[in-house]
């Protein structure tokens, strides 16, 4: 419909009938009308007053409000204009005093302005009501029905129409925006004979071997499809299939109500018209009793990646179109998204018939794993050749460490085509880097060396690379840095205290620092490098905040009182073994020192003082047996005997702890039977109030909000770290 040609159509105007009913709208009895805490109160007949007759091919329906017609006013305030054989309507707005135009519009009638408000579109008030608030014709209502082709007559046929209208043009615009899809989608190939089988098969992580009872002989093994000898299996315990040699667990047959392996992601690469397409598909199967031999699996593609020649990406997706149906949407971004948590499983063995596509120059055949989903891979492979060049010959970590990091232009030397001007060293030093493990931090110290002119033990650029050591963080070392000494230095230390590289390393650069704030002469090697670096890290620690243990202790003695009665009395629960102690703190001066050796909350944290004069819980400290006067961990042992927390320097748990877990629950054992009767009270009591404190601290939904933990639910992490006696 062209508004030209509509505005030259004769008006409808409001007539002496409708002004006479206009100026009686008022009721003698206002209507109310009362939902929920809600009134409604209605003093007028007709909110809307509707005339309509047809102009040709075209219905036109004028639309008053009765306030309008009672002061005189001809002129309708909207004019609406449909034609059916097009399927097709617009909205003319006009002001009722004067007719002069306003506006066109598509909105539909119960959106316009006015409109919206009146009781016919108000929901709570009584249909009886509603249907009377409108006035018209009967013989107009039914030129509506009829002219408009709608199941309802007045402007509920009205409506319904312009939904029908709707619909079309929504349904045009769909097919518009889909068209093109389905011609790209249409390039999509059969799928491979063998992938299918493969997905379910080989690319599945989990296998199970299926028996009647512990005194069977024979149980179903799910990746060999075929019963296989066995000797006394147990139920949900992990083994290996004597068959085929794969990791499964056992399950029995009577238990399984419903077993559910986890999604595995798939893919397949396929030849296309000038590219290949990337097919993933999600695979899971469930296992019941009666079907364990015949699982019922889930095979469905959920993502395409078109990869062209010419450089072209498209993705689609599986999802619901517009929230309607399901169906392959195109997706915004050109690569898929990329969640690090899947395990990317590509199909291999047609990869060997893809050279002479855009693969020709690709290493993705050569991984076992990849870093990322194929489609980000080929895509990155071909923007950073150097990915390509370090997978053959054979330097997959590396490969798969630039794949991964942000892009740095100042690594690589893009310009260049040999794979050690690339990397922005030389043939010799990249001989060594294929005899090393590296990193992207390896090859960052192996450029340095090659910038200072020098030679370093290989040994020395692997530790700091493995270990992730910037140059830039050695800086707090006096000009020039002799790296190697450093290095050496480091390494005695580790194997002294028996920490990590790199945590020896952060200790000698704390240590470091404290020596210069302390004044000390760092000049000197004996202060500088010290012969026992745990110790003198230690000593610096309590020598810069030695007024502050006295004043801090003092404070503490003020506030809790009885604590420095109660901490003697632990010195029966101490316990050793050749390699580990439980020392117990004899006052509170010993809990500050060690909260500020350790750097954690112990010095100062008032709740460890309360539960003490409470004999809620009491703090213990975790030595090694050749070191009892070196801080390691600290232990908050419950009065009932468990272990409610342990941690180290920073508040943290390290890998170094894992060794001494037997140990703990020897003492915990020893703990329990030096108890006397009053003290197993006190435990019981102690026991239900940490239960009582976890469940608030889950319902209160409170965070850790610093260190490591950052963000987790503190309830969640004093339960991960809660240790209950055997």
């Amino acid at each position: 419909m062209r508004r030209k040609e509509l505005r030259t159509l004769k008006r409808i105007y409001a007539t002496p009938a409708m002004k006479r009913i206009a100026q009686e709208n008022k009721l003698d009895n206002p209507i109310i009308y009362k939902y929920s805490w809600r009134t409604y109160t209605y003093s007028t007949k007709y909110d809307l007053m509707i005339r309509c007759q047809s102009r040709g091919k075209i219905l036109m329906i004028a639309m008053f409000f009765p306030r309008d017609v009672a002061k005189g006013f001809k002129y309708p305030t909207y004019e609406i204009y449909c034609n059916p054989a097009g399927d097709e309507y617009i909205t003319r707005e006009r002001d009722s005093s004067d007719g002069r135009e306003i506006r066109w519009t598509k909105t539909q009638v119960c959106n316009l302005n006015r409109i919206n408000t009146i009781r016919f579109f108000d929901y709570k008030p009584d249909v009886k009501i509603r249907k009377k608030t409108i006035w018209q014709s009967y013989s107009g209502k039914d030129e509506i029905k009829q002219f408009l082709n709608t199941n309802r007559n007045g402007i509920e046929g009205l409506i319904e129409y312009q939904h029908r209208c709707n619909l079309r043009d929504i349904k045009r615009i769909e097919k518009k925006e889909q068209e093109p899809w389905d011609e790209e989608l249409a390039l999509t190939p059969s799928i491979l004979p063998g992938f299918e089988r493969w997905s379910k098969h080989d690319a599945m992580e989990e296998n199970f071997i299926f028996y009647e009872s512990i005194h069977s002989s024979t149980g179903y093994c799910s990746y060999c499809e075929k019963e296989v000898p066995l000797i006394k299996p147990k139920r949900n315990q992990e083994g290996k299939c004597p068959c085929c040699h794969k990791k499964i667990i056992f399950k029995l047959r009577s238990k399984i109500k419903g077993l559910y392996t986890r999604t595995v992601n798939t893919y397949c690469i396929q030849k296309i018209k000038n590219g290949v397409i990337i097919r993933e598909y999600e695979v899971s199967s469930a296992y019941r009793n009666a079907t364990y031999n015949k699982p019922d699996w889930s095979f469905r593609e959920c993502q395409r990646t078109f990869m062209y020649a010419d450089g072209r990406i498209a993705t689609y997706v599986y999802t619901a179109y517009k929230n309607k149906y399901m169906r392959f949407c195109k997706q915004e971004s050109a690569l898929p998204y990329e969640y690090y948590r899947k395990k990317n499983k590509l199909y291999t063995r047609n990869l060997s018939s893809l050279k002479k596509t855009v693969l020709r120059n690709s290493a993705i055949d050569l991984w076992t794993n990849l870093p990322c989903n194929p489609a980000r891979y080929l895509y990155i492979e071909k923007g950073n050749p150097v990915v390509e060049k370090l997978m053959k010959i054979n330097l997959q970590g590396l490969a798969s460490e630039m794949i991964k990091s942000c892009y740095d232009k100042k690594l690589l030397n893009q310009n260049e085509t040999e794979l050690a001007k690339m990397l922005k060293i030389d043939n010799a030093r990249l001989k060594r880097l294929k005899e090393m493990t590296p990193t992207i931090m390896t090859l960052r110290w192996m450029q340095y060396e090659k910038m200072v002119n020098t030679i370093w033990p290989d040994s020395m650029i692997s530790e700091f690379g493995q270990n992730e050591i910037k140059i830039s963080e050695l800086n707090f070392l006096p000009k020039p840095i002799k790296y190697l000494k450093v290095y050496n230095y480091i390494r005695r230390q580790q194997i002294l205290s028996g920490e990590t590289f790199k945590q020896t390393f952060i200790t000698y650069r704390d240590y470091y620092c404290l020596a210069e704030q302390n004044k000390w002469n760092i000049a000197s090697t004996q202060i500088s490098m010290p012969k026992n670096l745990e110790q003198a890290h230690m000593n610096a620690i309590l020598f810069s905040r030695g007024t502050s243990i006295k004043d801090q202790t003092e404070k503490l003695e003020k506030e809790w009182p009885l604590c420095n009665k109660i901490l003697p009395d632990l010195k029966k629960y101490e316990y050793s073994n050749n390699e580990y102690s439980v020392v117990a703190p004899v006052c509170i001066e010993d809990m500050v020192r060690e909260g500020i050796a350790l750097n954690h909350c112990m010095d100062h944290a008032d709740f460890y003082y309360d539960r003490i004069q409470q004999r809620e819980a009491y703090p213990f400290f975790l030595r090694k047996t050749n070191q009892k006067d070196m801080p390691w961990y600290t232990l908050e042992v419950e009065a009932s005997g468990n272990i409610r927390q342990k941690r180290t320097t920073g508040d943290n748990q390290n890998p170094d702890l894992e060794p001494a877990i037997p140990f703990l629950y020897e003492f915990m054992e020893h703990f329990k039977q030096v108890m006397n009767a009053e003290e197993i009270k006190q435990g019981i009591k102690a026991d239900k109030k940490r239960k009582e404190e976890y469940k608030k601290l889950r319902e209160e939904q409170k965070k850790v909000w610093r260190g490591k933990l950052a963000g987790q639910l503190l309830a969640d992490v004093l339960e991960a770290d809660f240790m209950q006696a055997i």
